[in-house]
């Protein structure tokens, strides 16, 4: 007794059978109901989801003896013998052994007869992309005034091997991977039309392995069921596929979140040992990254449609254990990483570093912690002995009497580091005091607007957080671009009456909004706030190339976002 497998006697037999291909499906039933079927078609997409299954379906279609109608009847003779594949006036050809100018000639000649006993000859050509470029030219004429009882459907997952002026004859349609939960849910209609046991996350850890085609779905289902005997459950699926269990990967992250790189190794040493492949490693930590990222900033469960329900719980535990920025360098960094595993033949070697690299990575500091760690650490290095000693250092017992260390220091040691701020400090005038107040000012109106524009455009929003904030008048919103594509996305007509528009809805008033390429204006134009700003990038690159600044920068891991003069009526702490 011949079995059939389940991929073929599940095949879909009516358009609203099909998953996942709602958008192709619909188009295809409102043409056949108004008559606007065109003669040739072209479907394409990634493998085992429904490309051969809708030109057969499209061809039931066309041809029922109730129709043309989008709901054959599977009754007919007509319906039953293309379910069956031997119906006269169906032609399905594999494009991949039918490749020469002669096939092509036999058939172009052949469909000029009418049908046998249907409506339409129907031409299939599946893997359409395999043919020569001669058959393809072949093809043309035919293809662009084909006989009216002719239609011409042309599957391939390869789309961009086919001559253009094929395309141009045909209607295309393309095909998407079918999500995850929807082959979970085909995958138990299955299981339960063929009296199997399953649960969920077996049927879940299936659909992954299938990667968006439900033919895969049901040839491993079948694959499964041979190996267990009925029960399809996730320690079935595991030992029967050899594929690595979802929780290692999970445990995996747990320990670079918790900071133990040696865990982390000890787990990807025994995920290697068990099969498991180091690219794919690294592309599903890059995804799960990806969904840590997604459940820190939003709670709507859509974004991650993708994940089973037992799954989509532990991914958010797993965001709230870090901030938002940690998710995200972590993201970046296996993102690097993915890169050089995809040139190196030392993948395992890579994965175990980085693995590393992730655990050991300090969390992100705020800028005021900083600052602070910035300011103790110059005292220390500095040893200022006019810095007031801390409370708790009273009770030590004093030290044994040397001698006074201060004139060596002066001596031999170049004049303290913070005298060059002070005299700085102490020389701005007044005026220069109000500057900086209005600078703090108008920055805050600066991302004010940035945030009203994010709402309107987010590319125009990226633009611009790229630019400098030059100064705002009565009149004038002046910002400096240094990039040109940057500086040419912003002076295009649209974008300027948007960002006009939103400036007039963020401030009140009518304002002329002015991109300057660079990062200044010209001394009339310029306001004082830009005046100010630019006065302080000396002191900027200063601060910047500062080796004490320098030496922070490598002991914290961090890198300077920006500098900022002290207000005067703060104490110097020097």
């Amino acid at each position: 007794m011949s079995y059939l497998v389940l991929s073929r006697k599940w095949r879909p037999q009516t358009f609203a059978d099909v998953v996942g291909q709602e958008h192709v499906t619909r188009t295809l039933c409102n043409a056949i109901r108004s008559g606007r079927v065109a003669h040739a078609f072209l479907f394409t997409g990634p493998r085992g989801v429904g490309k051969t299954t809708m030109a057969r379906l499209l061809a039931k279609a066309l041809n029922c003896e109730q129709g043309p109608t989008p709901d054959p009847c599977n009754t007919c003779s007509n319906c039953l013998e293309i379910t069956a594949g031997n119906a006269l006036d169906v032609l399905e050809i594999d494009g991949a052994s039918h490749t020469g100018v002669d096939n092509i000639r036999d058939l172009t000649e052949g469909v000029q007869y009418r049908p046998v006993k249907s409506r339409f000859r129907v031409v299939i050509i599946d893997e359409v992309h395999m043919l020569s470029n001669a058959a393809f030219n072949a093809l043309l004429k035919t293809l662009e005034e084909p006989p009216l009882h002719v239609k011409f459907i042309f599957a391939t997952t390869e789309a961009h091997k086919v001559l253009q002026t094929i395309l141009s004859r045909c209607q295309r349609y393309d095909f998407q991977r079918i999500a995850l939960r929807e082959l979970i849910q085909r995958l138990q209609v299955v299981a339960e039309g063929e009296g199997l046991s399953a649960d969920e996350v077996g049927l879940a850890l299936l659909a992954r392995e299938a990667d968006g085609s439900l033919r895969d779905a049901e040839s491993l289902l079948d694959q499964v069921v041979a190996w267990s005997g009925g029960s399809v459950n996730e320690q079935a699926v595991k030992e029967a596929l050899g594929v690595a269990d979802r929780q290692a990967l999970f445990r995996v992250v747990e320990a670079v979140l918790a900071r133990d790189p040696a865990q982390a190794l000890r787990l990807a040493g025994d995920l290697y040992q068990y099969g498991y492949d180091p690219r794919r490693l690294c592309r599903d930590l890059l995804e799960h990254f990806r969904h840590l990222v997604i459940a820190k900033i939003s709670p709507d469960p859509v974004l991650l449609a993708e994940l089973p329900d037992h799954e989509v719980a532990t991914v958010r535990q797993q965001a709230g254990a870090r901030a938002l920025e940690d998710l995200q360098r972590l993201f970046a960094l296996m993102l690097r990483a993915e890169e050089e595993v995809s040139r190196t033949a030392y993948t395992q070697l890579v994965i175990e570093m980085t693995l590393v690299k992730l655990a050991s990575q300090p969390p992100v500091m705020p800028i005021d912690e900083a600052l602070a760690q910035l300011e103790a650490l110059r005292r220390k290095l500095g040893g200022n002995p006019q810095e007031p000693t801390p409370a708790g250092q009273h009770a030590a017992p004093p030290a044994p009497p040397v001698p006074p260390p201060a004139p060596p220091v002066r001596e031999h040691a170049p004049s303290p580091r913070p005298t060059t701020p002070v005299v700085r400090e102490h020389a701005a005038a007044p005026s220069a005091e109000a500057a900086l107040g209005a600078e703090a000012e108008q920055q805050s109106v600066w991302e004010r607007f940035l945030a009203a524009v994010q709402k309107e455009k987010i590319s125009l929003f990226f633009a611009l957080k790229s630019g400098h904030f030059l100064g705002l008048t009565p009149t004038t919103l002046q910002i400096g671009v240094d990039k040109d594509p940057y500086f040419k996305e912003l002076t295009r007509t649209e974008n300027r009456t948007l960002l006009e528009e939103t400036a007039r809805r963020c401030f009140g008033r009518d304002l002329k909004v002015e991109v300057t390429k660079g990062s200044t204006l010209p001394a009339a134009a310029a306001s004082p706030v830009a005046m100010a700003a630019q006065s302080h990038k000396p002191q900027e690159q200063q601060t910047e190339g500062d080796p004490l600044v320098k030496t922070v920068l490598d002991v914290l891991g961090g890198e300077v976002q920006a500098t900022r003069s002290r207000p005067a009526s703060e104490p110097h702490n020097r």
